[in-house]
């Protein structure tokens, strides 16, 4: 506790005695209740005016009180405020105490310091984001400008602590964007970094087949359908990830013979989607979207990944494609194959023979096929569509495709191949499209 010279005490004993002459009432008065000093400190003056011995006492390091000169009943006080070096205001009080008076205060109140710059140095965004915002700190005037134009302050000047906000587009690339906002306040230049990330580079679309078959079984199940009715079947239409749709478009068979059996949908065991009667003119459709993108730039590398098998009664040689524009193109490099048969299905004897152009070939033992590869879009789209078509009308088998027969049977997306000579299935089902490194 500091507390004021003896000195003084003695002073306003000789000033109190020559007041109690007057039979005056005790009194003591402050010129002021309370003042406010800037974070830079200095000296402020205030006056007591008293007819009773009182002391001066405070706690407050950062204050200093001195007599300045003294009046009769009237006392001028000098109040040394030390700078605030924090950015945090602080109060002291300083008290008067006299005898047969209320005791009186003075309650000093210090600004803590005003921050100057930006209130952050850098901002890290997802590729969907389009705006942010930052606050210009201070007191002084500012302006701000941006390296991209692409990236617009609103505002980008003004007076005092001011809230910024940036507008920019999302970033539909596959390298980060970097821009920096210089923001200079009375001279000085201050900056922060915005950066705005690629593309995510990992799933667009994924169906996780296995762990959503109880959402799809019981619609795919086993439909029955004419052999004479074209058009779409829905597998299902909610991905683990992103959005898009598994469905198999039915051809028109009127044409064809059939063993009588018709054609029909199953669920494998392990949630695989399967077609019986499946045929040439007959094909998968996947559609994948994401949803942080309204479109999928054009020449973005993609990744593709999906299984499949098939019955020996089916076509061996398949075409997987991907949609551009309006042109549908190989995912991945065609072949050419000349087949031959001379037995057909219904075993009826022939000579067939087909030039096949075909880019995926099923081994004749059965086993289930990883579809995978890379490919990149010449043109934008909102969602990335993939099929995979029977390419011949010659089976695994080697007997020519004349009937439609329930053993014309696709598998789509069960597991992974066999692993080599041990023939472990190893079970994934899962259908998706990534971005590839």
């Amino acid at each position: 506790m500091k507390i004021l010279s003896r000195l003084l005490f003695i002073a306003f004993m000789a000033m109190l005695t020559a007041c109690s002459d007057d039979d005056a009432a005790p009194y003591m008065d402050l010129s002021d209740k309370e003042m406010a000093v800037s974070a830079d400190g200095g000296t402020i003056t205030m006056t007591v005016t008293s007819n009773v011995k009182y002391v001066v006492n405070h706690q407050t390091e950062w204050l200093n009180i001195t007599e300045a000169t003294n009046n009769h009943n009237v006392t001028t006080f000098t109040i040394d405020v030390n700078a605030n070096e924090e950015f945090d205001p602080r109060t002291g009080r300083i008290k008067f105490i006299g005898e047969g008076v209320t005791p009186k205060a003075l309650d000093i109140t210090q600004r803590g310091l005003v921050p100057t710059g930006v209130s952050v140095k850098s901002i890290t965004l997802e590729s969907g984001a389009s705006e942010t915002e930052f606050t210009v700190l201070g007191e002084g005037s500012w302006t701000a400008t941006s390296s991209n134009p692409d990236f617009v302050l609103t505002p980008d000047s003004g007076e005092g602590e001011t809230k910024v906000k940036v507008t920019f587009p999302q970033n539909n690339t596959l390298s980060d964007i970097n821009t920096t906002i210089t923001v200079n306040i009375d001279g000085k230049s201050y900056t922060l970094t915005i950066t705005q990330l690629a593309l995510d580079m990992t799933l667009i679309t994924e169906w996780a087949i296995d762990k959503n078959k109880d959402e799809y079984s019981s619609t795919w199940g086993a439909l029955k359908f004419d052999k004479s009715t074209a058009g779409f079947i829905d597998a299902f239409a909610n991905p683990t990830t992103g959005v898009g749709s598994i469905r198999f478009y039915n051809s028109d068979k009127s044409g064809r013979l059939d063993d009588g059996k018709g054609m029909r949908t199953q669920t494998g065991s392990h949630g695989d989607l399967m077609i019986r009667g499946c045929v040439t003119t007959d094909y998968w459709l996947i559609e994948c979207g994401n949803k942080s993108l309204s479109q999928i730039p054009a020449d973005t590398p993609m990744r593709f990944e999906f299984t499949g098998h098939i019955y020996s009664s089916c076509a061996a040689h398949w075409m997987a494609e991907y949609l551009d524009g309006n042109e549908w193109l190989p995912l991945m490099t065609p072949k050419t194959v000349t087949l031959t048969a001379t037995e057909g299905l219904s075993g009826a004897a022939g000579n067939w023979t087909e030039t096949v152009t075909y880019n995926y070939e099923y081994p004749k033992d059965g086993i289930y096929v990883l579809f995978e590869g890379t490919f990149s879009l010449k043109h934008s789209c909102e969602k990335v569509q993939i099929r995979l078509r029977p390419a011949t009308e010659i089976a695994q088998c080697g007997k020519y495709i004349d009937q439609i027969s329930q053993s014309t049977c696709t598998r789509f997306t069960a597991q992974h191949p066999h692993d080599g000579d041990k023939a472990v299935k190893e079970y994934n089902q899962t259908v998706k499209l990534e971005f590839a490194q």
